[in-house]
């Protein structure tokens, strides 16, 4: 595997589908975020892909785009729902802008409910905080999961879910220090946190 797969993806899918057993088994993390933090949030899952995590970013998923078109809001959570079931992790992209979301809490909540309750054991809910908002307070309800404030904790959190030492990932050009000038996140992360 050269790269991590976006699952929401079609062609991604496909391939994933028909990939060796373990890399069915790999982690896959979810991205949760306000469509104002698209942008940033298609750097973020570059960011994984080069990693070599595989990802659901919701703008690849057919069904999904297609509910939202119609605003069919039962289609919209049976897409999302089936998006994080199939997911091994959460990671929440938060800005200023998120405070304004509708669907975000939710999938936090759904998110939250699935590592709880035992639906999806492996889930790890996890917030990323985007520059603007990297040391103000979080709402409670977004309190519930690891907190990620900048690249050097992402690196961290990648390493964590690779199951991979950081120092090797980085050797290999999986990841970027932290320190390193021209880092591809500069633009929404802190580098320092």
């Amino acid at each position: 595997m050269t790269k991590g797969y976006n699952k929401a993806e079609i062609l991604d899918k496909l391939s994933w589908i028909l990939e060796k057993e373990e890399i069915k088994k790999s982690p896959c993390v979810f991205l949760s975020h306000k469509k104002e933090d698209k942008p940033a949030c298609r750097k973020i899952a570059k960011y994984l892909s080069e990693a070599k995590i595989d990802y659901y970013l919701d703008e690849e998923d057919t069904i999904l785009q297609q509910a939202v078109d119609t605003s069919d809001a039962n289609k919209i959570t049976e897409s999302i729902k089936k998006g994080i079931a199939e997911s091994s992790h959460m990671l929440v992209i938060v800005s200023e802008k998120t405070y304004k979301s509708q669907w975000v809490p939710f999938e936090v909540g759904y998110g939250h409910s699935s590592l709880v309750d035992g639906t999806n054991d492996k889930l790890k809910l996890s917030i990323l905080t985007l520059k603007d908002l990297s040391k103000k307070d979080l709402p409670t309800f977004m309190q519930v999961g690891n907190i990620l404030r900048g690249t050097k904790s992402l690196n961290r959190y990648i390493s964590q879910v690779s199951n991979k030492l950081e120092k090797s990932m980085i050797r290999e050009t999986r990841l970027f220090s932290h320190s390193k000038e021209n880092h591809p996140l500069d633009n929404v992360l802190n580098w320092e946190l």
